[in-house]
């Protein structure tokens, strides 16, 4: 029998890293000597979840400068320095490694599905010590098409060798574009609130909750791989 999988998104679903992230956008186009706005401020949670190019491109459009390949290239280096600085300071969302935790000792395996670049969630993984949790992680460099493509949860579900079987795998996510891709590639998926994303579309989640910490998600793990598997609840 092969073992159902639980796919989690890092910012914002296993780290309260979306503030840093917000941040540092901000800095980044102001630094390039863009414009400051209350749109400018309030943009991350607009776009929260897709790709870092477009969130760049989106960011330097708001604060009036070009998405020329110059500046796309002076984005990432200056960004990718701010968010360095800050990283020390993201940490675990509530409940998160109570999770993780309680899900590994239970015939479960785990992977992780994120959008940003690999050295960033490694740094993360490592610095919280959850790196053995986790069977799969994507990032970035693993695909061509971001969120909301399917096809950072079709490689996950392919590493798992679940590609035939995508019921047999559920999904936690905190925006519309994972959310989307989620569902592109046969998953079921449920949604984790946040601060940041209170703005976002979650009509296509199976299910929403406040934090890693509800109690309600084990039982709904439990029962969602029992109706995957035609098994009736008690």
């Amino acid at each position: 029998m092969t073992n159902e999988a639980i796919l989690f998104d890092m910012d914002g679903v296993i780290a309260s890293s979306e503030i840093q992230k917000a941040e540092a956008h901000v800095q980044t186009v102001l630094d390039l000597g863009g414009t400051d706005s209350p749109a400018l401020r309030t943009l991350y949670g607009e776009i929260i979840g897709h790709s870092f190019e477009r969130t760049s491109n989106r960011f330097l459009d708001c604060a009036g400068l070009p998405s020329t390949p110059d500046f796309q290239q002076a984005y990432l280096e200056r960004y990718s320095a701010i968010y360095r600085s800050m990283i020390d300071k993201v940490q675990l969302t509530p409940g998160a490694k109570a999770l993780l935790q309680a899900l590994v000792s239970r015939p479960y395996r785990l992977g992780l599905v994120s959008s940003a670049h690999g050295d960033e969630v490694t740094a993360l993984l490592r610095r919280h010590q959850i790196a053995p949790f986790f069977t799969v992680v994507i990032t970035r460099e693993d695909v061509t098409a971001h969120k909301p493509a399917p096809e950072p949860y079709l490689k996950a579900l392919e590493r798992l060798d679940l590609a035939q079987h995508p019921e047999l795998a559920v999904v936690y996510e905190d925006t519309w574009a994972g959310i989307t891709a989620a569902r592109a590639a046969g998953l079921t998926v449920f949604a984790v609130r946040h601060a940041l994303n209170a703005r976002q579309d979650f009509s296509g989640a199976a299910g929403i909750f406040d934090s890693l910490a509800d109690a309600r998600i084990l039982p709904t793990i439990e029962a969602t791989f029992q109706h995957s598997r035609g098994i009736e609840p008690c």
